[in-house]
């Protein structure tokens, strides 16, 4: 009879171990968001130290403590301040991504939300075109010859191109001009000498789909476009080298009124901007996205917006980089 006894208590604790080991891992025991939302705060990003704008990731591991409450607390500010803005008519769309860059958590507000990169599509191509430098060695020094103006549109963000007819112009010359001045004819002429095959591979394995081909005007998330950044910074697509060439292009960005607006000006921000207005609509698009270095706190943050005046959608965006700034 003891002996039966002791039995039963055996099975009873080997169901409720079994019970609890089910629950707690298909989500039964908590919310299954729950043990998600967990988990993504719980992963620290272990990365290779020594350069200036990539840290390059070498692991992943678990963390003992995360700063979720404050990620709730940004978030919900962050959510006040856009329903401001909308209610008060200064845009009608703004969407926010933030990824923590040493640690992984994230925060996403209408991070769905589709809009057109316009001049943002100028980082991938910077990205092929350096690919292709460390495929084909020596490719960003080739020299090209300035022959005609190609660019058909204005931009009143945008200055005139700096490129003059009959110049020649390395590569790399030319990449650094349509990434720290957004030069769109800087931008024809990589183009006109990079393949297709590179770039339609470079689009391919970055998840873009080719501009103009099967894509409508609006067709990338904040979330999508800010993946470009992480992989720069993690140096996980393009080399070390060519990773923190990159980032050091984008630095030097000349585009101040978005992410860099409200910053102090000894911050660091490695970033890239677009935007799109039409002739026939009075809708316009501003989008600014990129790395702040914060001291030991690096981030993404890409914010894109919708409304009708550039010059607000320009103040929404560097309030919203002012208020991750300081709140985080």
């Amino acid at each position: 009879m003891l002996k039966n006894k002791f039995l039963l208590v055996i099975i009873a604790a080997a169901t409720a171990g079994l019970g609890y080991y089910i629950g707690r891992y298909t989500g039964k025991e908590k919310g299954k968001e729950d043990v998600i939302a967990e988990k993504q705060h719980e992963l620290k990003e272990i990365h290779e130290s020594g350069y200036k704008f990539i840290s390059p990731l070498l692991e992943c591991q678990d963390l003992a403590s995360s700063n979720r409450s404050s990620m709730i607390i940004l978030e919900k500010k962050l959510k006040n301040y856009i329903s401001e803005v909308k209610s008060e008519k200064r845009a009608t769309h703004v969407s926010v991504y933030f990824r923590d860059l040493s640690n992984g958590p994230w925060i996403g507000i209408g991070e769905n939300e589709l809009f057109s990169p316009a001049s943002l599509l100028k980082v991938p191509i910077m990205i092929a075109a350096l690919k292709k430098e460390e495929q084909s060695p020596g490719f960003i020094n080739k020299q090209i010859k300035y022959l005609h103006h190609t660019t058909d549109t204005t931009n009143p963000n945008i200055l005139d191109s700096l490129i003059k007819t009959g110049n020649s112009y390395s590569i790399e010359n030319l990449i650094y001009r349509m990434i720290a001045f957004s030069d769109n004819e800087a931008k024809n002429m990589i183009l006109e000498n990079l393949d297709n095959e590179t770039l339609d591979k470079a689009y391919s394995d970055l998840g873009i789909d080719i501009p103009g081909l099967r894509s409508p005007d609006d067709f990338m998330t904040v979330k999508d476009y800010s993946s470009f950044f992480r992989i720069l910074y993690n140096a996980t697509y393009l080399n070390k080298k060519m990773s923190e060439k990159a980032l050091e292009y984008l630095s030097h960005s000349n585009f101040s009124k978005g992410l860099l607006g409200k910053l102090p000006a000894d911050v660091v921000v490695a970033h890239k901007f677009g935007e799109r207005g039409l002739a026939d609509s009075n809708t316009k698009q501003l989008h600014d996205c990129g790395i702040i270095y914060k001291s030991g706190r690096p981030y993404v943050l890409s914010v894109m917006t919708r409304g009708t005046d550039f010059d607000e959608l320009a103040s929404v965006i560097s309030e919203v980089s002012l208020m991750v700034y300081e709140n985080y």
